[in-house]
């Protein structure tokens, strides 16, 4: 190939010389032909790169050809920009006159004219427009070269011209301004995110520019930015951006009206309910309004973003149910025609979320009316494939179902049945050749081609129905969703649904189709336990084992074969679920075959995943890799591990069912891949694992002594990643010490261990940044783990309880602060002194420790009315504690609420 790369700077000239002669048809084959090369000959082109872009941006960038001609040229750059990021970034020229290039393409807009204006306000946005225009083109450009260049390289170019463009007369610049950070958002995330409040606060300004696309622009913005920064802009700027939306809703112009209340949808999405609460009564009353408008966009829209609202509100909603659900049923009622289809859907999907926000009680009376709706709707004319309602429908019974639970039941032969037709549908695959006419059936409505080279049969189109796909999915999904919410009140459907969603775990076409099946798999074998113990007619135990029998072989064997990394961690969680169910149920229990066969297909995934992992370590070191690639790089690794946690549960789950039954199998196939994670050597990923494991060693073999033959090894390492500088492995090892504490007897784990031990869990809780977010877990499992020795030993308790009362109330984890926080509790009402103090010294902290939980869910609430009997026995037999308490350093750590809820207990 070497000598032929010289020809490329002739076929360049080639091109120029075309163009010069007005031969466009003869150009366009020539670029289409630089365009396959760079997609699959990249490094063909290396040597004369910087000709072949200086080409393309004059061709791009010239305005008098055909667009097609810029297309093409555009779609070379970026092809390179995505097969080769480094060289591209690597370019001094490629960003800086690349990007100018897709900007001026979104300067092409045609609406010039009050009548253009007027046409783009009744548009419909849900519409396709089959035109491809230069502004599209231009648009799609920077999205994709901020994701292939990332924001280092991105932004200083970017915003350059973004920071010339804001404040011009021209509103197609401003308008192109806002939008370029719209489309950049994704792959700039980790640039702008420094830059967010004065980015944001500079859009929200243009929410009143005096033109309509341009306020259009800014709103989508805002919309689009919510959802790749939240949570955190909802978290800092939300009092900039709710009120400004909520204004936006009077706007004169009714798509800018609607868009408004389309932003409040995305704000939504990572918005907190305490965030939201103070906007309810003004952003809820606007899109009431919005709504008792005539304008069908507009209350699209609005009673998607009141769904949204609802959705984060929950029980906040409640003072204004009475105001929306009449007007919403009545939406159901009497808005016919086809053009109303979507509304009716979307009302369908708000009345549901709201009946989910609010809770049974209250949505109970109204859910009869709107299930008869529903099943009205279904029931009444028949519904095109193509009828936004259906979608709508069967998500709006399932949210229902959620809510009303066990309630729901008369109502699933309404839903099932067209529920299991959707799962079995037939995607239509087809595999014929390229040039085979009759074989195009991608113009068919619904359908998808792709072409791709199969070895031994050359280039091959296969088309599928993806509608049918998407219905399939969406079927499984619910399936799995009702199962789960109603629990035995499904079994009559189990063995039905079974024999339809078992197969489909190994459905090739669709990720989501395999992960949903998979999901369902432990619900509906908890369905079946459950219907048993409640001796639902029809139950019995052989139904039990017959359908764990019936599901397993299909599951391990798409185990083993699963080729996307993050849906085998989805199938994995939910291998664990159901390996579970032995511990409730007898008949759900393995066979010892059973086990055998699951324990090697964790062992094989297990190798595998390190394999991966090494690959990875290779590629790392590779001296090429640019900063862009090892944040990939990154990404992959992070979906290795939720891939290697998920199987650390999984055996973790079979230790919790079978306990030291199972330590042969973990013996013969885990040990040898455990122990190696286990080294030093190993990633912090692989230590943490490997610890977890040996962590349900301690955990569930214990009570018959299976374990003491692993504690000689294994309690080394646990001493030495207590000083581990990753934040999971000591969490790891500290919940091992805990264990230990707990499960062992004394001569396993011996005094002189437990001084060991807990000089180790203080040294790790001492260590400066200890307690800084990212390390406070851990710290939070030492401390757990300290407490557990504490009363084990009187000699470690003596200095033990002091520390471990000073690092009170703990926040991290939840589960271990909840733990730690009874332990507290019980503690003081055993009055221990070693924690108290001979003379109660300790009471005041302790009391202010109470006033920090109080109000929180760091402490179950079955120990609230226990700490109010404490506090009242301070106050009747120590008063004068309380009395001098407000002096105390640390009763000023406590807020208003904190001393709100302390006063609380004291007079309840």
């Amino acid at each position: 190939r070497v000598p032929f790369q010289e020809l490329v700077p002739l076929m360049l000239q080639t091109i120029s010389d075309a163009l010069a002669r007005g031969m466009e048809d003869e150009c366009r084959e020539a670029l289409e032909v630089f365009v396959e090369v760079a997609e699959s000959q990249t490094k063909f082109l290396k040597r004369h790169l910087a000709e072949c872009v200086t080409g393309m941006i004059a061709i791009a960038s010239n305005t008098s050809l055909d667009d097609s001609l810029r297309h093409l040229a555009l779609e070379f750059l970026l092809t390179i920009a995505e097969g080769a990021p480094t060289l591209a970034r690597k370019m001094p020229r490629f960003c800086a006159d690349t990007v100018p290039v897709a900007l001026a393409m979104m300067l092409e807009l045609e609406c010039d004219t009050a009548q253009e204006l007027q046409e783009w306000e009744d548009e419909d946005e849900d519409e396709e427009d089959t035109e491809v225009t230069n502004y599209d083109v231009g648009e799609e450009a920077l999205d994709r070269l901020a994701i292939a260049l990332g924001g280092k390289a991105m932004m200083p170019v970017l915003f350059g011209i973004i920071q010339e463009w804001f404040p011009s007369d021209d509103w197609k610049k401003r308008h192109a301004a806002l939008m370029a950070i719209s489309q950049s958002g994704e792959g700039c995330e980790a640039q702008m995110a420094k830059q967010l409040e004065p980015i944001v606060t500079t859009i929200v300004t243009r929410f009143g520019d005096a033109h309509p696309r341009v306020r259009w622009a800014a709103i989508n913005t805002i919309g689009q930015m919510s959802t790749d920064f939240g949570p955190q802009l909802q978290a800092k700027l939300h009092s900039c951006v709710l009120p400004a939306l909520v204004s936006a809703m009077d706007d004169g112009c009714k798509r800018v009206k609607a868009h408004a209340a389309a932003a409040v949808i995305n704000f939504c999405e990572h918005c907190e309910r305490k965030t939201l609460r103070p906007y309810l009564q003004g952003l809820l009353g606007k899109l009431m309004q919005l709504l008792s408008t005539n304008q069908r966009r507009v209350q699209e829209q609005a009673v998607t973003a009141v769904a949204s609202v609802a959705d984060v509100a929950e029980q906040d909603f409640v003072p204004f149910y009475d105001a929306f659900i009449p007007g919403l049923k009545e939406l159901l009622r009497n808005s016919g025609g086809k053009e109303y289809r979507m509304l009716r859907g979307k009302a369908m999907e708000c009345i549901s979320l709201i009946g989910v926000a609010v809770g049974k009680d209250k949505f109970g009376p109204d859910a009869k009316d709107v299930m008869e709706l529903l099943i009205k709707t279904q029931q009444g004319a028949e519904l095109d494939t193509d009828d936004p309602q259906v979608s709508f429908m069967l998500q709006a019974c399932a949210r229902i179902c959620k809510c009303l639970g066990e309630h729901f039941q008369p109502y699933l032969p309404f839903v099932i049945p067209p529920l299991l037709a959707s799962a079995q549908l037939d995607p239509e695959l087809h595999v014929t050749d390229v040039d085979d006419e009759d074989g195009d059936q991608e113009d068919e409505e619904g359908m998808e081609s792709v072409t791709v080279n199969i070895r031994g049969q050359g280039n091959k189109r296969i088309t599928i129905r993806t509608s049918a796909l998407e219905e399939k999915a969406t079927a499984c999904s619910m399936l799995h969703s009702y199962v789960a919410d109603l629990k035995e009140a499904f079994f009559p459907y189990v063995q039905e649904v079974a024999t339809i969603l078992v197969p489909l775990i190994k459905f090739q076409y669709m990720d989501e189709v395999r992960t949903a099946a998979m999901m369902a798999m432990p619900e509906l074998l908890d369905s079946c336990i459950l219907a048993l113990a409640k001796g639902a007619s029809g139950a019995s135990a052989a139904l039990v084992s017959q359908l764990l029998c019936f599901m397993l072989e299909p599951i391990l064997e798409q185990l083993k074969a699963e080729p996307d990394v993050e849906t085998l961690a989805c199938q994995l969680e939910a291998f664990g679920e159901l390996l579970a169910h032995g511990g409730s149920c007898e008949h759900a229990k393995l066979s010892a075959d059973q086990i055998q066969k699951s324990t090697e297909v964790l062992q094989m995934l297990m190798r595998e995943s390190n394999e991966r992992r090494d690959e990875r370590e290779g590629r790392r070191g590779d001296e090429d890799v640019d900063d862009e690639e090892e944040e990939q790089l990154e990404g992959e690794a992070e979906r290795e591990e939720i891939v290697m946690q998920s199987l650390v549960e999984a055996a973790g789950k079979l230790f919790e069912v079978y306990q030291s039954g199972y330590l042969p199998y973990f013996d013969s196939l885990l040990m040898p891949t455990v122990s190696e994670m286990l080294q030093p050597t190993a990633i912090a990923s692989s230590r943490a694992a490997a610890l977890c494991l040996f962590d349900d060693v301690i955990e569930h073999c214990s009570a018959d002594g299976g374990s003491s033959r692993y504690i000689a090894g294994i309690f080394p390492a646990l001493l030495q990643y207590m000083g581990d500088e990753t934040t999971e492995v000591r969490q790891a090892a500290a919940y091992g010490i805990a264990m230990l504490g707990e499960r062992c007897n004394d001569a396993t784990f011996t005094e002189a261990m437990m001084q060991q031990a807990a000089q180790a869990l203080v040294l790790a809780v001492d260590a400066p940044g200890a307690w800084e977010e990212e390390h406070a877990s851990a710290s939070d499992n030492a401390i757990s783990a300290l407490g557990k020795i504490c009363k084990r030993s009187d000699a470690i308790g003596a200095v033990g309880w002091p520390r471990w009362l000073e690092a009170l109330p703990l926040r991290a984890d939840r589960e271990e602060a909840r733990h730690v926080h009874a332990t507290l509790c019980e503690q003081v009402e055993k009055s221990n002194t070693q924690l108290l103090g001979a003379n109660h010294e300790r009471l005041p902290d302790v009391i202010c420790v109470f006033g920090r939980l109080l109000g929180t869910d760091l402490i179950a609430d079955e120990y609230l009315p226990r700490i109010g009997h404490l506090l009242k026995q301070v106050h009747s037999g120590l008063p004068q504690v309380l009395q001098q308490l407000p002096s105390h350093p640390k009763f000023a750590l406590l807020s208003e609420e904190n001393r709100a809820e302390l006063e609380k207990a004291l007079s309840s």
